[in-house]
């Protein structure tokens, strides 16, 4: 419960004050005001929960032991809990009682879950995320709602996307019929394959085979052009299993080939050869015009067309799943908003409102006067509906009334709320149908493992994972191949596996979620088996690997990460440290001072220094020192891992000392050590980041101080279970951030 404001306001002056006097104000108060912040300036709760974000800088300083410097006094243990505590209860005031949801921007689906959402929603597989401007990230996530913005130019390329999906899914109208068509590259034969189709510049053939399966009138179509000779253009014959059945003139140049057509029976099921015989070769070396002298044909395709007299072609499986079938004596207009409603359920995500169908009826007078069908009405309804905000944006209606100041979404916004967060993409039939009878919730634990089972979560650990752990950045990294000759692009591909398949595993197996950080085995290829000096892996395949006498556990000595938290021709202690400060511990660093100079590349030092001594120079100045105190330990923990994350034991010429002090005092000897303090004694830290990290992205916003109550409920819960992945996303599913939203003013 939340304490009286004179209350706190009294502790206050009694005890938080004195502590800021005797260590903080010879540099922010009594008239000083380093770095442009005076505490003294804030005499009274209002004045400081006005100013939150300065006072979550003065918290993290304090409870990061970045402030004040090390080279002066400093406050105890015990003072330091005491003003961790007032900050918390005066300017971050939370009720654990009574947790708030938070606010949730209105989102628009970003490029990958509108990518997923259209192939699950219309069964046929085209890629559109191509067609869209790419999206801005927000608190490490491309999903955050505040920064999904949606402009003129989204929504042209929207409708793109939507005519080129529908074009792929459906068919209105009467179905062509089947054709087979090979492309002059793909045939065989004499002559040479070139990038407009198959050259024959001698007489020969060039062919392909098809096999028939249904007796019936055929059609075979060739496609083709040709340079003369001596005005006369090249000749050949169509071939039918080594009969010839027609000849032709290629008259037309390349830019503008001709197609020629031979219609023909076959009454039997049987295998075709199709030639195409250039049979009137020519070359005048000494006509004056160049482009009389060399006869040539070019083969750009053969399609074989039919049974032209067969019964017309079934519509694809995509268009019947949408269209279904006309009932005896319905209208139209009954018609399409029968085949409308249930396409709305799965666009929308919910079942459609009142006259929300309706409205779309207005295209069946559209296509009657451009004499089309109903079929071509409900094209134009669905390309619509697919541009909707309803569509593009994820709806999260409250369910009834609010308490305490929050409201429980409802069972369909919960459907789609999962679905996003695991699959990025629409709920499934099961989900929905759920959400329909009111029972989502009552069988969420089922409903998790058979999501998590699901195929379809390959997504939460490309888009989850790929981006907590910056993988999707992989192909960005540009190590120097003069300082790293073993690198190359293939590599960088099986670094970015080998990650995602141990948190792929770590998620399908239900495993403690430390496991990413100590797993004593791995997932890797010959290729980065010798890239670590493992032997024994042979094969391009990942396979699971045994990391027992190596010097390599856990996500941190991967490679993928170590490159990552490199520079092109050298490693990076602060950009390490500050990894893993950021996503394994959540405990950022403040972005560093103005005007800090870059360290010297190796070739233009003066002194044979190593990075390590390099570093330590620099931290002596006391603008950097406390910020690298925490960072710097870290990094030099991980020097035995080169730029590429393979294992070195020298850097210029010099043995490298991985040993190090964190800031909480913790000392540790080598790389191993570093990892198991991380991983032991970090645990609580790691699980509250891991849980700040999931809720990010499963809510599409940043946690913010209000989510305290949630995250520390959510690592309380996980405690008991290992802190199991599958518990782990349980726990967030059921936070009240998760399940409720604030209530309206």
């Amino acid at each position: 419960m939340a304490r009286d404001e004179d209350d706190l306001m009294a502790t206050y002056h009694k005890e938080v004050l004195p502590v800021f006097e005797n260590y903080c104000y010879d540099c922010h108060g009594d008239g000083s005001k380093k770095g442009e912040f005076a505490l003294d300036a804030y005499q009274d709760i209002g004045s400081m929960t006005a100013h939150r974000d300065v006072w979550k800088r003065v918290r993290e300083h304090i409870d990061y032991r970045l402030m004040p410097p090390p080279d002066e006094a400093v406050p105890n243990d015990g003072e330091r809990k005491m003003l961790l505590d007032w900050i918390d209860a005066a300017v971050f005031p939370t009720d654990p009682a009574n947790p708030d949801p938070g606010h949730i921007t209105l989102r628009r689906l970003n490029r990958n879950e509108y990518q997923n959402t259209l192939t699950d929603l219309l069964a046929a597989r085209v890629d559109v995320a191509s067609l869209l401007p790419p999206d801005d990230s927000g608190h490490g996530f491309d999903n955050n709602g505040d920064v999904l913005t949606i402009s003129p130019l989204h929504m042209e390329r929207y409708l793109e996307a939507a005519r080129t999906a529908l074009e792929a899914a459906i068919h209105p109208g009467p179905m062509p019929m089947p054709k087979r068509k090979v492309n002059g590259r793909d045939l065989n034969g004499d002559g040479n394959r070139s990038d407009m189709g198959w050259l024959l510049f001698t007489n020969g053939e060039a062919a392909t085979s098809f096999q028939v399966t249904e007796a019936g009138l055929y059609r075979l179509v060739v496609t083709a052009s040709g340079t003369p000779a001596m005005r006369i253009p090249p000749e050949f014959e169509l071939k039918v299993n080594g009969a010839v059945v027609a000849k032709r003139m290629a008259e037309k140049p390349e830019h503008r080939p001709e197609s020629f057509a031979h219609e023909f029976r076959i009454d039997e099921e049987k295998d075709l050869r199709v030639a195409v015989n250039f049979v009137n070769d020519a070359w005048f070396p000494e006509q004056s015009d160049p482009a009389q002298r060399d006869r040539n044909l070019l083969v750009h395709s053969i399609t074989l067309e039919g049974p032209l007299d067969g019964p017309p072609p079934k519509k694809p499986a995509s268009h019947r799943r949408i269209y279904g079938e006309p009932q005896a004596g319905e209208s139209d207009a009954a018609y399409m908003t029968r085949v409308l409603t249930r396409f709305g359920r799965n666009a929308f995500r919910r079942p459609p409102q009142d006259g929300e169908i309706e409205r779309y009826l207005a295209f069946i007078e559209v296509a009657e006067k451009n004499g089309e069908g109903i079929e071509h009405a409900i094209r134009m309804a669905l390309e619509a509906m697919l541009v909707s905000p309803s569509f593009l944006f994820r709806e999260e209606p409250a369910d009834g009334e609010s308490t305490g100041g929050r409201t429980l979404i409802t069972e369909h916004a919960l459907a789609s709320r999962l679905s996003y967060f695991l699959w990025s993409s629409m709920p499934d039939e099961e989900l929905l149908a759920l959400a329909d009878q009111g029972k989502l919730r009552a069988q969420l634990d089922s409903e998790l493992a058979r999501m998590i089972r699901s195929k379809k979560s390959e997504a939460f650990v490309s888009n989850f994972a790929g981006q907590w752990l910056q993988l999707r950045d992989l192909h960005a990294a540009s190590p120097s191949r003069h300082h790293f000759r073993n690198f190359d692009r293939s590599l960088t591909r099986d670094m970015r596996l080998e990650t995602e398949a141990l948190f792929r595993h770590v998620l399908r197996e239900n495993l403690p979620a430390r496991t990413l950080l100590d797993a004593d085995f791995t997932f890797i290829n010959q290729r980065l088996a010798e890239h670590y000096g493992i032997p024994g892996v042979e094969g391009r395949e990942l396979r699971r690997v045994s990391l027992a006498g190596t010097s390599r556990r856990g996500i941190l000595n991967h490679a993928s990460i170590l490159t990552l938290t490199s520079y092109p021709t050298r490693t990076s202690p602060v950009l390490r440290g500050k990894f893993i400060l950021e996503n394994i511990l959540a405990t950022p660093p403040p972005p560093p001072p103005p005007n800090i100079p870059q360290l010297e590349a190796p070739e233009n030092r003066r002194e044979s220094l190593s990075l390590r001594e390099q570093m330590e120079r620099h931290r002596d100045d006391p603008a950097c020192s406390s910020c690298h105190a925490l960072m710097d330990p870290i990094g030099f923990g991980l020097e035995n891992f080169d730029g590429v994350g393979a294992w070195r034991e020298q850097e210029n010429q010099r043995p490298i000392d991985p040993s190090g002090k964190l800031a909480s005092g913790e000392s540790f000897a080598t790389a191993d050590e570093l990892r198991s303090i991380i991983a032991a004694d970090y645990e609580p830290q790691f699980r509250r980041a891991l849980a700040s990290k999931l809720l990010t992205y499963a809510l599409g916003r940043g946690t913010d101080w209000y989510d305290r109550p949630a995250i520390e409920e959510i690592t309380l819960k996980v405690q008991g279970d290992e802190a199991r992945f599958h518990a782990l996303i349980r726990a967030v599913v059921e936070s009240v951030p998760f399940q409720y939203r604030r209530a309206a003013p």
